[in-house]
């Protein structure tokens, strides 16, 4: 029995995107052609194995024959088709629809899928991991009315546990699927508990009304433990940090030695000590640890006043006023922070906003409520500088986070800039069929990225998972891409009896 904090909307694995109750459930429910390893390597799924063909532009996939789904129907690779088909309909919404844009999908038989892409692509086998829904539920429903006809009879995947029956706003009932096609899971039944918030999930984890439960905003700490209580921690694939609009008017934030005497008076450490209650670690990269082509070497901004106070100075930065704000060539050394108004948010800004300060510089704070923060500020680019959180998900791609063709919305980089190195060594990344070459291509956008300062990244979250410790065989050696990756490993775990 497990606890998870939200509600279950939609089991369904194209509308589940952005729930992580939704997400949990159908990770365990459904399959794609291609499974994430612990390690964030490709596997075979529903797929056998695979050609490359086309210098990158062809994929065809070689199907499993031995697959059913929950109702017993047969899988083939006309539910590949269809499920691709959908995510390229005109009606689907989802985030998923850029990742198939321009690809043609063909059947070859009813166990061989052909597609071709319309530029090779380093991540295309990421990307086809994208669970399949079954076509035979699907065909004669319109794609625009998914979510209008969804019920708990159309729950079919093919993964290692299938729906069983649920209670509305309070838990979901999963058992395991007797002829799934790979090693069977030892646990018989999976229950998830829903609950309000962290702290009355925790609350349920002291009692045992759960005996498993995950935490993202509080750090359980020792004395919630008993010796019968086991703590699994993993790093999220996300970062928060600050970042520079530097097509905005603002002169100052468009300076690099500004940018950069910034990044010098930013103590992470303090921030990961006072804000995450030390249950973070120190960001640098722009490409995280456990993500293709990070370079655990680039250079660095280590927290350094006097660094920070000598690169302004060079640069001509001086308070000719007296009134504490360096300012040059008419330009005062003053900008403007927008913020989610929210405890850790301001906490981040405050410590900020004080050692900038220090070295001359006026960080202007404005907190917004998030609703007004991302329809009137993130979406149309309107700050000058901006701290937030951003989340990478299983994307090993930092082309849609960093590339200047991604500052407009509904592009997610928030760094507003445009650099011909950076969108270089990303676009030439993106394209090359050698992995090895494509994480050449990364370390030279990271050393551009460390000499811009685009944006400051200052931490990366952690998600502690407490068990009890009757429950064996959980690993918290796994990357994850998600929460749901947690699960990565389920059918090794068990339950011990005496």
């Amino acid at each position: 029995m497990e606890g998870l904090v939200g509600t279950s909307r939609y089991i369904h694995p194209l509308l589940a995107e952005t729930n992580n109750v939704d997400r949990d459930i159908v990770r365990l429910v459904y399959s794609g052609l291609t499974r994430i390893s612990p390690g964030r390597e490709v596997l075979p799924d529903l797929a056998t194995d695979w050609d490359i063909l086309d210098q990158g532009k062809t994929y065809l996939f070689h199907l499993r024959n031995d697959v059913l789904w929950h109702d017993e129907d047969v899988f083939t690779a006309d539910d590949v088709v269809y499920t691709i088909n959908v995510l390229q309909n005109d009606d689907y919404r989802g985030v998923l629809k850029s990742s198939f844009a321009g690809i043609v999908v063909e059947k070859i038989d009813d166990y061989s899928v052909k597609f071709t892409l319309p530029s090779s692509s380093a991540f295309f086998l990421y990307d086809i991991s994208v669970p399949v829904i079954p076509q035979h539920l699907y065909q004669d429903i319109p794609v625009g009315e998914f979510k209008n006809i969804y019920a708990e009879d159309k729950i079919i995947g093919t993964g290692p546990y299938q729906f069983e029956k649920s209670t509305p706003g309070e838990s979901i009932t999963l058992k395991r699927f007797k002829r799934y096609y790979e090693t069977s899971p030892y646990i018989e039944r999976l229950v998830f508990f829903f609950f309000d918030n962290e702290k009355s999930l925790l609350t349920a984890f002291k009692n045992r009304t759960v005996s498993a439960a995950g935490f993202t905003e509080i750090s359980p700490t020792n004395s919630d433990l008993t010796p019968n209580d086991m703590r699994y921690v993993y790093s999220l694939p996300q970062y928060k940090g600050v970042f520079f609009n530097q097509l905005s008017n603002n002169n100052a934030v468009k300076n690099k030695a500004v940018r950069q005497a910034l990044a010098y008076a930013v103590n992470k450490q303090q921030i990961i000590e006072q804000v995450e209650g030390g249950g973070a670690d120190r960001v640098d990269s722009p490409i995280l640890p456990g993500f293709w082509g990070n370079n655990p070497d680039m250079s660095k901004y280590d927290f350094n006043i006097t660094k920070a106070a000598e690169v302004l100075k060079k640069n001509g930065w001086v308070d000719a006023d007296g009134d504490g704000i360096l300012d040059k060539d008419g330009t005062r050394l003053s900008f403007q922070v927008a913020i989610r108004d929210d405890d850790k948010s301001k906490q981040i800004a405050e410590l900020l906003q004080r050692n900038w300060r220090s070295v001359g510089a006026d960080a202007v704070i404005e907190p917004l409520d998030v609703t007004t923060l991302i329809k009137d500020v993130i979406r149309p680019r309107n700050y000058e500088a901006l701290i937030f959180g951003q989340d990478l998900g299983a994307d090993s791609d930092p082309y849609v986070y960093w590339h200047s063709s991604q500052i407009a919305d509904p592009g997610l980089a928030l760094a507003v800039e445009v650099d011909k190195d950076i969108d270089n060594s990303l676009e030439a990344a993106r394209v090359s069929t050698s992995l090895q070459q494509t994480i050449v291509n990364y370390h030279k956008f990271q050393a551009t990225f460390a000499d811009l300062v685009p944006a400051i990244l200052l931490y990366q979250p952690r998600y502690v998972y407490l068990v009890d410790a009757k429950v064996k065989g959980i690993t918290d050696k796994i990357n994850l891409s998600y929460l749901s990756d947690r699960f990565a490993n389920l059918t090794e775990w068990y339950i011990k009896t005496r």
